[in-house]
């Protein structure tokens, strides 16, 4: 297969990858929900962050491709474990975090308190960054698109790491 064939295009399984809440409203501020689709991955949100989504709402993941995916009640006693033992991220995102760590694929989180609790459950954790360069890698969204919603993004009040941020910035604007 060349570099440039999507592999969805092949009906190939697609690697999963969880999003949490920060991740999810960054996404929609910076416009990418459709765009997030086109990558050669399976997006899987835990049915509490839907519900937990009022602006946007929920239901727009949904409409645009995510899948949603609900924890068993065996699993409970497990969210019992890390909200005892991670007591900075929200009870929504820690569902987040069992949800990769059972299908065994990575989280992408914009919280820093879920980072580390991922990093320490050796759950592999990227952020909104790693994202947009898959974007603009798999040659979905250009280098400038990417500049632009990154600059959206934080015209919304998203804390993403400010270095980074004017790194991409200088790279993607030319």
């Amino acid at each position: 297969m060349r570099n440039s064939e999507n592999p969805c295009r092949w009906n190939l399984p697609k690697k999963k990858i969880v999003l949490d809440t920060t991740i999810c409203i960054d996404l929609f501020h910076g416009h990418l929900l459709k765009k997030t689709t086109e990558l050669p991955y399976e997006f899987l949100l835990a049915d509490v962050i839907v519900e937990e989504l009022i602006n946007p709402p929920g239901e727009v993941f949904i409409h645009s491709g995510f899948s949603i995916s609900q924890i068993g009640e065996e699993a409970i006693g497990e969210i019992f474990r890390l909200r005892a033992h991670y007591p900075k991220p929200s009870t929504n995102d820690l569902f987040a975090l069992l949800l990769a760590k059972i299908n065994s694929c990575p989280l992408v989180t914009g919280d820093d308190a879920l980072r580390k609790a991922a990093n320490e459950e050796g759950v592999p954790v990227n952020g909104l960054l790693w994202f947009l360069d898959r974007l603009v890698q798999h040659k979905i969204l250009t280098a400038k698109e990417a500049a632009g919603a990154l600059k959206e993004i934080l015209a919304q009040g998203s804390w993403l790491p400010k270095k980074e941020c004017e790194a991409r910035l200088k790279k993607w604007s030319g």
